[in-house]
């Protein structure tokens, strides 16, 4: 049984949170998974995952073993209190605290790169991706018009903004699941463009868009860190070392835990990063 006296203070912790965790607030729990779950404030999502997992954009991973215990005991629609750097968990009539202020941050944010034709075509990461069946293995691409609207997105001018609002609009909410395969890819057309590209029409299309359409509540939560410029961990090292040499038993590694990510969204997600990176490149 929990105790009063469950305090988890070692763990790992998003540097997005302030973003969602700026004030002492009630909320609840949003949703209840095998392995994580997650907690909502002021309509934005925190997620609660094992040590040992990439960080979310917006998440706090504790030891798997207190995780668990969490997870045995608690509900969605149990109350939840954000008080002075602590979070409070009803879990069966006890209260359980993760303390945020003693958990190490990790530096999320998307780290802005030069990004070089060559460089890139030659990076064993960018290889990989290339490799990957998109048609075959992602949910983005279900016609031939959309296919079309892609190869018309690349040979645009960057700052073309009638097709980048085409492609967010058309993208944006399709598909199923959590996170749907038109987010994820809209998502990877983000990264890309926050990380190697002067230009943000892409983002101002969303942000947009995202003001007065909807979609998941896991999507927009993504997306609202996304257009803060913080991004999950294991895409932020895949962006960080889509520049340069990188060896080969890394970059399987490293693209390995991107496509291990979720049922398609780490495909999905790729699918836009190797779009963007095709039109940053041409």
């Amino acid at each position: 049984m929990i105790s009063n006296s469950l305090e988890i203070e070692y763990g790992v912790k998003s540097n997005y949170l302030p973003h969602i965790l700026y004030e002492n607030s009630v909320g609840n729990i949003h949703s209840v998974f095998q392995t994580s779950f997650n907690l909502v404030f002021h309509d934005q999502l925190v997620h609660v995952g094992a040590l040992g997992t990439p960080v979310s954009a917006f998440g706090v991973n504790i030891p798997g073993n207190s995780l668990q215990q969490l997870l045995d005991r608690i509900s969605a629609g149990n109350s939840v209190r954000y008080e002075d750097g602590k979070i409070m968990i009803d879990a069966l009539n006890h209260e359980a605290k993760i303390k945020l202020d003693k958990l190490s941050e990790v530096d999320l944010r998307v780290s802005r790169l030069p990004i070089d034709r060559l460089d890139v075509k030659n990076n064993e990461i960018f290889r990989l991706i290339n490799q990957i069946d998109f048609l075959g293995d992602s949910g983005v691409i279900q016609s031939a018009k959309e296919s079309s609207m892609l190869n018309e997105f690349i040979s645009a001018q960057p700052d073309h903004k009638k097709v980048n609002k085409a492609i967010i609009e058309h993208f944006f909410g399709r598909g199923i699941g959590l996170t749907p395969s038109g987010d994820d890819f809209i998502s990877g057309l983000i990264m890309a463009e926050s990380c190697f590209s002067e230009d943000s029409s892409c983002r101002e299309e969303l942000s947009e868009f995202l003001s007065s359409h909807s979609t998941t509540d896991v999507s927009r939560s993504y997306y609202q860190c996304l257009l803060k410029g913080y991004v999950s961990e294991s895409f932020k090292h895949l962006l960080n070392n889509l520049s340069g040499t990188v060896e080969i038993a890394k970059a399987r590694r490293i693209v390995k835990n991107v496509t291990n990510y979720g049922h398609t969204s780490g495909i999905d997600t790729l699918f836009g990063i190797q779009v963007a990176l095709k039109k940053l490149i041409q």
